[in-house]
C-alpha cells in the first residue's frame, strides 16, 4: 500500500476513534512499526494529528498526554502535593512499587531516609530520583527501554514480576469515573493488573484534571486500589462509588494542614 493510501486510511479510522495506538496502525495498514512510525512523523509535519506517548490522537484530545519529559513540568505544584501525601504509606523494612508516572516520580524526594526500604520501578526517571533522594535499595526492571515514555517494556518485566511481592505499589492512571480506572493504552493494561497481583496494597495518586475523565481503556476496578490520594474534594458520586469499594480516600489537602 502506498504512502498516500495509508495515511488516508489512519486519518478516516482517527476521526472514528479519536486515538490510535502505534501497534493499532500496524495492524489497520499492514506495515512494518518503522512504516507506521514514518507515517505518523508524515502527518505530524502536516499538523494532522497530535504525537502521544504511545501513538498519535486528533489535535488537541490528548493534549495532557504528550511527551513524558514534557509532561513532567505540567501541574507540577499539585503533583507533588500528591507524592508528599502519598509517600506516609512508605515504611521501614518495606518492599514498594513505583510504577511510572510524572505524579509517581515524585514521590522519591519525599520518602523518610529509611535504610531498609527496597523499592523497584520500570522508569527510568524514577530510578534517577531514587539513587538521588533517598537511601532505598533500587532495582529497576530488564527489558526494551522505550525512549518515549522513558520506561522499559517487553516480556520480560512482566515475567520478571513473578519474582517479587510488594507491601505498597504507587501507580497513576490518565481517568478516572464512576465506571473505574483508565489508560491509554492497550499496552498498559496487563502490566497494571500485573502489579496489582503482586502488590499487597496498591495506592493510586490522581490528579484533578484526571477525576471524571474516561480514556480508551478501562484497565482496573475500584475493588482492585486499596487507597486514593487527590488533592480535593471528589464530585459525590464519583466519591460514593469509591467509598462503596472500600477504598480509603486521602485527600492532600487534609493531610497538609
Amino acid at each position: 500500500m502506498i504512502q498516500k493510501k495509508r495515511l488516508e486510511l489512519i486519518l478516516e479510522e482517527l476521526k472514528m476513534r479519536g486515538t490510535l495506538s502505534l501497534k493499532e496502525i500496524v495492524t489497520l495498514t499492514g506495515s512494518s512499526r518503522d512504516t507506521a512510525r514514518r507515517d505518523i512523523v508524515k502527518l505530524a509535519q502536516n499538523n494532522a494529528i497530535d504525537r502521544t506517548y504511545g501513538g498519535i490522537s486528533l489535535p488537541n484530545t490528548f493534549s495532557r498526554l504528550d511527551e513524558y519529559l514534557e509532561r513532567t513540568e505540567d501541574l507540577s505544584a499539585e503533583k507533588d502535593i500528591l507524592a508528599k501525601t502519598a509517600s506516609n504509606l512508605v515504611k521501614d523494612n518495606s518492599h514498594i512499587f513505583l510504577d511510572i508516572s510524572t505524579t509517581v516520580s515524585c514521590i522519591p524526594r519525599h520518602i523518610r531516609p529509611y535504610e531498609n526500604v527496597i523499592a523497584t520501578t520500570n522508569s527510568l526517571d524514577i530510578t534517577d530520583q531514587l539513587l538521588r533522594n533517598t537511601k532505598c535499595k533500587t532495582k529497576i526492571l530488564g527489558g526494551t527501554v522505550d525512549p518515549i515514555k522513558r520506561n522499559v517494556v517487553g516480556t520480560k518485566p512482566m515475567l520478571e514480576l513473578d519474582s517479587f511481592i510488594f507491601d505498597v505499589a504507587f501507580m497513576s492512571a490518565a481517568g478516572i469515573t464512576t465506571s473505574g480506572i483508565y489508560y491509554a493504552y492497550d499496552e498498559d493494561i496487563d502490566f497494571k493488573k500485573k502489579i496489582r497481583k503482586q502488590s499487597k496494597l496498591v495506592v493510586l495518586l490522581i490528579d484533578n484534571t484526571k477525576i471524571g475523565l474516561s480514556h480508551n481503556y478501562k484497565g482496573l476496578d475500584f475493588e482492585d486500589i486499596d487507597f486514593l490520594v487527590v488533592e480535593s474534594r471528589l464530585p459525590d458520586d464519583l466519591e460514593r462509588t469509591i467509598s462503596d469499594s472500600n477504598v480509603s480516600i486521602i485527600n492532600s489537602k487534609w493531610v497538609q494542614t
